[in-house]
């Protein structure tokens, strides 16, 4: 793992276990599931690429229950194409349609891992089955990272009319969350 992820991850963990105290009483839960992922990638003097992919989806965070909903933060990993997508959820909504069903939004920052990394805004949706077992929710989200820059410092990066190469990552995950 890369100083500047190991620093991130760790910070992410101690969010979550200070925010995890019975005074803070918040729920903290861990997601595992897939993705499928679409990345369209617009490097300098190359023609536009998409590729796309299917891999794994972790999640961990922590929620405070509202009268209708919950607010919270959640921090996600997934692999992208073997390339880790490190997304962070600083406003993670869930509005309560019924005992069963809730609906989620939620945005932030995301970062992709490659030969440098790639920053930038992250966004979604979805739809959660409450309960599907005892403790258990299902998920269902769609996210988009929208135009992760990566610069081009290395010597074997295109030169050409910019500084940045853009990534915009589309993807669907399916996940079980187990609450704690």
């Amino acid at each position: 793992m890369k100083h500047s992820l190991r620093s991130t991850v760790h910070a992410a963990a101690v969010a979550v276990a200070t925010l995890a105290t019975a005074q803070a009483s918040a729920e903290v839960f861990v997601d595992v599931g897939v993705n499928a992922s679409s990345v369209e990638a617009d490097i300098v003097t190359l023609p536009h690429t998409t590729t796309s992919s299917a891999g794994l989806h972790l999640g961990a965070g922590v929620r405070r229950e509202l009268e209708n909903g919950s607010i919270g933060v959640r921090l996600e990993l997934e692999d992208i194409d073997g390339d880790l997508l490190l997304a962070v959820r600083a406003l993670d909504y869930r509005r309560h349609l019924s005992d069963r069903w809730s609906w989620t939004a939620f945005a932030g920052a995301a970062r992709l891992d490659l030969a440098t990394p790639a920053y930038g805004f992250y966004l979604g949706a979805g739809v959660e089955r409450k309960e599907l077992w005892p403790r258990w929710n299902l998920g269902i989200d769609l996210h988009y990272g929208d135009k992760l820059a990566r610069d081009n410092l290395l010597p074997s990066d295109p030169q050409g009319s910019g500084p940045d190469n853009f990534y915009d990552v589309t993807g669907l995950a399916v996940y079980l969350t187990r609450r704690f």
